[in-house]
């Protein structure tokens, strides 16, 4: 459990309006919270505020993995979130088809 994070969720969920929470808690939407960089860290990386729905917890957690297979992972009880883009499943059909006719351009 990372408690950090947790901690900090609980004091941005306090700042946050209803519509949000609402929109967290039914949709499953994922909050933008901008970058963040700590000291041990060698760059910028963009954080996230979420609902889980396995512990009912608010978590704050930024994405793992490679793009198409991105996730976020509570940190009260560990569990993967999914959170590949929408658009990634639209761009790989978009890449077979440009292989697939570029083959004859040749």
């Amino acid at each position: 459990m990372n408690i950090a994070f947790q901690n900090e969720a609980n004091q941005l969920i306090k700042k946050i309006n209803w519509r949000q929470k609402l929109l967290m808690r039914v949709f499953g939407k994922k909050i933008n919270l901008g970058e963040e960089k700590r000291e041990e860290w060698t760059g910028a990386i963009l954080f996230y505020l979420f609902y889980c729905k396995y512990c009912g917890h608010y978590v704050k957690d930024y994405p793992h993995g490679h793009l198409e297979r991105r996730y976020l992972i509570c940190s009260a009880c560990e569990v993967k979130h999914n959170f590949v883009p929408w658009w990634v499943g639209w761009a790989k059909i978009w890449q077979l088809i440009r292989f697939r006719f570029g083959q004859f351009d040749q």
